[in-house]
């Protein structure tokens, strides 16, 4: 018999060579033939991963596992971390695994900054099914809570020349470590400033939480005026990066004068004899002895508390008494009277005549009754508005007094 060539159609053969890469298999004795699709499957292992809680500054690490479970190669492209910043580093791995094969990759995050994170790990290959396998990175870093106590602080009225102080404490009381990038103080002068930064003198410093630093401010005003300040500190708080405590106070002059002084000048006379002290320091008259005639007595004095300080004495006659007006820069200030004086008639402590004496439990001098008895000498005192004044209104008690006027300047 004529030997005849079997045939194969066309069609079968463009059929057979475009399966022959999804593995031809040959299969039952029919001659039959079957196409099995082999294909890589990615599986990557955890599905996310949780870093916890990591202080920054420090690091934690977890292991991420890539496998085959598929029939053919799997091609890995590059993995990538999405939204990345920097805080997340992972070990390289194979880009072909076989059949049944499997890689781990370290990744370590390092956080600087607090709060919490989200990345995602993206893993692309040639799997047909699943492209890109992302996987779910989070965290957390505790976050710490600066707060500047007292937030305000009044000093309150402080005289010029002097030096008052307060402490400021800046305190950490979250969970994480708060840094201190910054600190500065505003005032209209100088006469309020930081005296002592404490730890926040050298910058940047970090605050562990549960610590604290104190900041001394203090308040040496010059001239007499309302001051204040500002203390802020700019730091990484997550809720108030930038927090100020306000300082204030008001000044006084000490010395109202400014270290000027002022003139003040004594009209005064007895009867019949008289011995004074300003401030304690003796003074005469060249009428001292004569009532009829008065004696006129000038000081510069700065401004502050004064004393006058007059003995008067009847030493011949029945009757007893002090006029006095006192001037200070050119204008009427104090006249004997009623008020403003105090006098006793037995004799006081030595220092009866200086400031600082106190005279509470001294009398109120009288008016004498009739100033007819001095007819109408001396009379400035009268024009003035100067009164005879004695231990008693008679005036005609015998014996000696010590009188004292307490005045300020101006």
């Amino acid at each position: 018999m004529p030997i005849r060539s079997a045939t194969v159609p066309l069609l079968t053969l463009l059929a057979l060579a475009a399966c022959s890469e999804n593995h031809l298999v040959k299969t039952g004795d029919n001659g039959g033939t079957a196409f099995q699709d082999v294909t890589p499957n990615i599986v990557v292992t955890p599905p996310a991963v949780d870093f916890g809680t990591v202080q920054a500054g420090s690091s934690a690490a977890a292991t991420v596992s890539i496998a085959n479970t598929g029939d053919d190669t799997l091609t890995l492209d590059a993995l990538q971390i999405a939204g990345d910043d920097g805080s997340i580093a992972f070990t390289t791995v194979s880009s072909i695994l076989a059949a049944g094969e499997s890689v781990d990759t370290v990744l370590t995050w390092s956080p600087i900054t607090g709060g919490a994170m989200s990345q995602t790990l993206d893993v692309g290959s040639n799997d047909p099914d699943t492209p890109v396998v992302t996987v779910p990175l989070t965290g957390n870093v505790p976050v710490g809570n600066l707060t500047v106590t007292p937030a305000s602080y009044d000093f309150g009225t402080v005289n010029t020349g002097t030096e008052q102080t307060m402490t400021l404490t800046v305190a950490n009381d979250g969970a994480g470590p708060i840094t201190v990038s910054g600190v500065a103080y505003t005032a209209g002068d100088p006469d309020l400033h930081v005296l002592d930064a404490g730890g926040l003198t050298v910058l940047p410093a970090t605050l562990d939480a549960g610590t604290s630093t104190s900041v001394v401010i203090e308040y040496t005003p010059t001239d007499a005026a309302s001051d204040d300040g500002n203390f802020t500190v700019t730091s990484d708080d997550p809720d108030e990066p930038v927090i100020a405590a306000e300082q204030y106070g008001n000044a006084v002059s000490a010395d109202p004068c400014n270290g000027l002084t002022k003139h003040v000048e004594l009209l005064l006379t007895a009867d019949d004899a008289w011995q004074g002290y300003m401030d304690g320091t003796e003074f005469f008259g060249p009428n001292s002895s004569t009532w009829s005639a008065s004696d006129t007595l000038d000081w510069d004095l700065p401004c502050g508390d004064h004393t006058l300080g007059i003995y008067a004495t009847d030493v011949s006659a029945a009757v007893s008494g002090v006029i006095a007006v006192v001037w200070i820069d050119g204008a009427v200030r104090f006249v004997s009277g009623p008020t403003d004086w105090t006098i006793v008639d037995t004799r006081p402590a030595a220092d009866w005549n200086t400031v600082g004496f106190d005279d509470s439990a001294w009398n109120i001098p009288q008016v004498c009754a009739s100033s007819a008895i001095w007819g109408t000498s001396p009379q400035p005192f009268y024009d003035q508005g100067a009164q005879w004044i004695w231990w008693t209104s008679s005036c005609g008690d015998l014996g000696e007094a010590w009188l004292r006027l307490n005045f300020s300047v101006p």
